[in-house]
C-alpha cells in the first residue's frame, strides 16, 4: 500500500500489536543494538523480542518453524546465504516502502509479482586485517597470491565461520583451486570464532593478521583504541546484510515499519559512523574504494562452498 495515510494506518496497527519478533544475524554491538535503540525511541509502543544467531541459524529456524505452523517471526535480517534459502522455500512477503526511491535498485531483490523479497541496507568487506604492531603497512600482501608467501606459513589466522567460507569462495571463483590450494598449504591455523572475535585475537599479537577479517569489526576496534587496521585483497567478498518480511507474520504492522526503518537515511547513517556503508543513495561511502565480489547467488553454490572450505581447510 502506498497511500498518503500508509504511515498513520501502520502506525495505529503496530500500537494494537504492541509488539514484533526480530530474527538477525548482525553483529549485536556495532549493528543491532544502536538500531534497535533508535527504533524504540522512535516507536516506543512496539516491543521488539530478537534472537540472534548466524545467517544459516537465521534460515533454519525460520523454516522449521513454518514447517511445524509456528508463525514466530515477523521480520528477518540476514547475509546473502540466509536470504537465498528463504527466498527459495517462500517464506518472504514481497513489501513496499517508502525509502525504496532512495536505495540503489541493485540492493533490492524484486518479486515477480511486484514488491520487493528484500532490501539490502549494509555492506562490509572481508579482507586483511592485522596487528599494526607486528606488521607495518610494507609487510602487508597486496593480492591474493601474496598469501602463499613462505612469510606467512603458520602467522595468520582464518575464520572458520561463514567469514572464512566467504572469503574462500572469493579466492576460488576469482583465482581457481590451484590459488586455494597454495593458501590451504601455509597451515593457517582455523579459528572456530565469529568474526568479531577473530579481530579481538589479532589485536592481541596471537597471530600477525588474518585475511578474513571483516573492515567494520577491525575499524571499530580500531576507535577504540586496539592496535589493529585492515587492508583489501581484491576482488573483495563483500557482506549485505538484507531485512525482509516474513509471509506469515503476526504482527505485520510493526514488521513493516521495522523494514522501513531498516532501510531508512537514519539508519544509514546510524551504520556509517561504525564503517558500514550504506545503499542508499544519500548516505556518503565510509572510505576507501575496492572491487566488489558479492558471492554466489544459489543454494547450491553455498553448500559447495561449504564442503570445499571443510575438505580444503578443516580436513588436515
Amino acid at each position: 500500500y502506498n497511500g498518503a495515510d500508509r504511515q498513520q494506518i501502520l502506525e495505529e496497527g503496530a500500537k494494537k500489536e504492541g509488539k514484533l519478533t526480530f530474527y538477525t544475524s548482525g553483529s549485536f554491538e556495532t549493528i543491532v543494538s544502536p538500531i534497535l535503540e533508535a527504533f524504540k525511541k522512535k516507536y516506543p509502543f512496539i516491543k521488539v523480542d530478537m534472537w540472534r544467531g548466524t545467517s544459516p541459524e537465521v534460515a533454519s529456524r525460520a523454516m522449521e518453524e513454518s514447517k511445524a505452523g509456528r508463525y514466530m517471526v515477523d521480520v528477518m535480517e540476514g547475509t546473502q546465504v540466509a536470504m537465498i534459502v528463504l527466498q527459495r522455500v517462500g517464506i518472504l512477503q514481497p513489501f513496499f516502502s517508502p525509502n525504496f526511491t532512495q536505495i540503489e535498485d541493485d540492493a533490492k531483490t524484486h518479486a515477480a509479482g511486484g514488491g520487493v523479497l528484500a532490501v539490502a541496507y549494509r555492506t562490509s568487506g572481508i579482507g586483511f586485517g592485522y596487528n599494526t604492531k607486528l606488521l607495518s603497512k610494507d609487510d602487508l600482501p597486496k593480492t591474493y597470491h601474496d598469501l602463499t608467501d613462505p612469510k606467512w606459513k603458520g602467522k595468520l589466522a582464518i575464520a572458520g565461520s561463514n567469514t572464512g567460507v566467504g572469503w574462500m569462495g572469493a579466492v576460488y571463483r576469482n583465482h581457481g583451486e590451484d590459488l586455494l590450494k597454495k593458501i590451504a598449504a601455509q597451515n593457517f591455523p582455523v579459528q572456530m570464532v565469529s568474526a568479531m572475535a577473530l579481530v579481538q585475537i589479532v589485536a592481541t599479537g596471537e597471530y600477525a593478521g588474518s585475511p578474513t577479517l571483516i573492515d567494520a569489526n577491525v575499524f571499530v576496534s580500531k576507535l577504540k583504541g586496539a592496535s589493529v587496521d585492515w587492508t583489501p585483497l581484491e576482488p573483495v567478498r563483500v557482506n549485505i546484510g538484507q531485512i525482509a518480511v516474513a509471509k506469515k507474520a503476526q504482527n505485520p504492522c510493526a514488521a513493516l515499519l521495522f523494514a522501513d526503518f531498516q532501510i531508512s537515511r537514519e539508519v544509514g547513517e546510524i551504520l556509517r559512523v561504525r564503517s558500514y556503508d550504506s545503499f542508499r543513495k544519500d548516505v556518503a561511502p565510509v572510505s576507501q574504494r575496492y572491487k566488489k565480489y558479492f558471492g554466489v547467488d544459489t543454494a547450491e553454490a553455498i553448500v559447495e562452498e561449504e564442503v570445499m572450505f571443510k575438505k580444503i581447510f578443516l580436513s588436515k
